[in-house]
């Protein structure tokens, strides 16, 4: 079975925002989104290592 290739993100794919000209408030708001994004992405990671080791499972049996 194939696996997909690994794809990692180009920089030019995702920069960070300036945050030069941001309020307190503003990034407060700007971190606590980052913040679901980074949980998002850990949450994928451990659903797809879950996947990838029950699949492992099947075949050691």
């Amino acid at each position: 079975m194939d696996e997909e290739p690994i794809r990692i993100p180009r920089e030019q794919e995702w920069s960070p925002r300036v945050l030069d000209d941001m309020s307190v408030e503003a990034l407060r708001h700007y971190a606590a989104q980052l913040e679901g994004e980074l949980e998002r992405v850990k949450g994928a990671i451990a659903a797809k290592s879950d996947y990838l080791s029950e699949a492992d499972s099947l075949f050691k049996s």
